[in-house]
């Protein structure tokens, strides 16, 4: 469909029939980006003062929180104010469930569950206020590089090729709003040949993908030499952590930038990527803490979501360790940055004599061997690891040793590192993929971000 008649008339009506103050906010959104700072962080704390109110008003569980802890929404004037609300967590999502529904009247709510692929997953209820910034932040992030609402866009993330009844009412959806789907689940050589055909028929200007699944795909296409679409403006990778030599190939193979974007079902989208590299945070609407932060600022991201009303969001613990930025962007975007995003707590490594490792320490190793055409790395224990293989052409014992020699001298002489060879690794239920499953990281960060508070 043409780009300017979805962008002026189909996008717009199909927000305002759903009851989504898209176009609204993302209007207000391209001036608040260049507010002067200090106004940026009045606004943002109006706006946390006016939720705080609202959650204690009409959610049994805050209620109940801030009463037990001598808390009023007015007295939060400080970080520090802030900080004395206990946090937010999956497990209480779940066993708290009802006690955090708003007793209100929010027009719309929806249901969105989060991915599990790092436990069970957690529901959450969101109004549409919600929804509508949400879709406004990713839309002005998009237009940094250029592209409008409407801009033709591929998405390549967990959706079954089967469709149901009402997964093909969202596929016409889509279509009408110059959207395709393709499915991250079936990244074989066929499905993918298929992935090459409808990308050059259709044309797009933009990829929204999972990060592993486009890795994956940029590697098919350049070995069968096939050429990017010219039409394509920007990758936005979404939903997993992208890997520096990910991020080569994909901008190297499709001739265009590759830009983070930084969300979560529960949490909410909280940061994207700009043109000059800085994760820019969603201030108007997202505030974010760095819990237990180490003499490198690196700890836990904490996020308040400010219009989180149908099921507040307040200091929600989201499992993923960053540093705020200290500077602005030099784009001139006034938005707080993340100086770092290191992805999941429990995609770091533990050894036994207590060093914590990022993922990459042992990816880098693996994607240097080139007989492997995937790989996931499990630490069962501190003292455990477990390599699954899927080998390539040419994978011999003299390979298998290699890689123990050079994963031994990575972890040290203490960890056991076993390989097992296997025909596939398959994604999470949700389509996503983890390079690195610790088992023993979530429990130890706990202890260290903990100490590290209290310090």
């Amino acid at each position: 469909m043409n780009p300017r008649l979805v962008r002026h008339i189909v996008f717009p009506l199909h927000e305002w029939i759903k009851g989504k103050p898209t176009f609204p906010w993302l209007e207000h959104l391209e001036k608040s980006q260049w507010s002067q700072p200090g106004r940026l962080a009045e606004m943002q704390w109006d706006r946390l003062r006016q939720h705080l109110q609202f959650a204690y008003d009409h959610v049994p569980y805050y209620r109940r929180l801030f009463d037990a802890h001598e808390l009023m929404p007015s007295h939060v004037q400080t970080l520090d104010d802030l900080r004395q609300i206990p946090f937010l967590t999956r497990d209480l999502l779940r066993s708290e469930f009802e006690a955090l529904k708003a007793n209100a009247s929010l027009g719309r709510i929806t249901r969105r569950t989060s991915g599990g692929s790092t436990g069970e997953p957690a529901v959450i209820l969101a109004d549409m206020e919600r929804m509508g910034f949400g879709e406004a932040v990713r839309l002005r992030a998009h237009r940094w590089f250029g592209l409008e609402p409407g801009a033709r866009e591929i998405c390549l993330w967990g959706s079954p090729i089967e469709l149901t009844k009402q997964d093909r009412l969202r596929a016409l959806r889509d279509r009408l709003l110059n959207s395709r789907v393709l499915s991250a689940f079936h990244m074989n050589e066929t499905q993918m040949a298929t992935y090459a055909h409808a990308i050059t028929r259709f044309r797009p200007e933009k990829i929204v993908c999972y990060a592993h699944a486009m890795y994956i795909f940029a590697r098919y296409i350049t070995r069968v030499r096939w050429t990017a679409p010219s039409s394509l403006r920007a990758i936005f990778t979404t939903a997993e952590m992208l890997f520096d030599f990910q991020r080569e190939l994909i901008q190297q193979t499709f001739a265009a930038p590759v830009a983070v974007e930084y969300g979560a079902r529960d949490a909410g989208l909280m940061a994207h990527q700009c043109p000059r590299g800085r994760l820019h945070i969603a201030a108007e609407g997202i505030l974010m803490e760095i819990e237990g932060a180490g003499p490198d600022g690196l700890g836990e991201i904490v996020v308040t979501n400010l219009y989180s009303s149908a099921m507040p969001i307040i200091r929600y613990r989201t499992g993923d360790l960053g540093q705020l930025d200290s500077e602005l962007c030099p784009c001139g975007r006034t938005l707080p940055c993340l100086k770092r995003l290191e992805g999941r707590r429990i995609d770091f490594l533990v050894t036994p004599d207590g060093r914590i490792m990022h993922p990459q320490a042992v990816v880098f190793v693996l994607r240097e061997v080139h007989p492997i055409r995937e790989f996931q790395i499990i630490q069962e224990d501190l003292d455990h690891l477990t390599i699954k293989i899927v080998p390539a052409e040419g994978f011999t014992e003299a390979t298998r040793r290699a890689i123990l020699a050079r994963v031994e001298r990575v972890m040290g002489n203490r960890v056991l590192v076993e390989i097992e060879l296997t025909e596939a690794i398959s994604p999470s239920a949700s389509g996503k993929y983890r390079f690195v499953i610790s088992k023993v990281a979530d429990r130890y960060l706990d202890g260290l971000l903990e100490l590290r508070s209290r310090a």
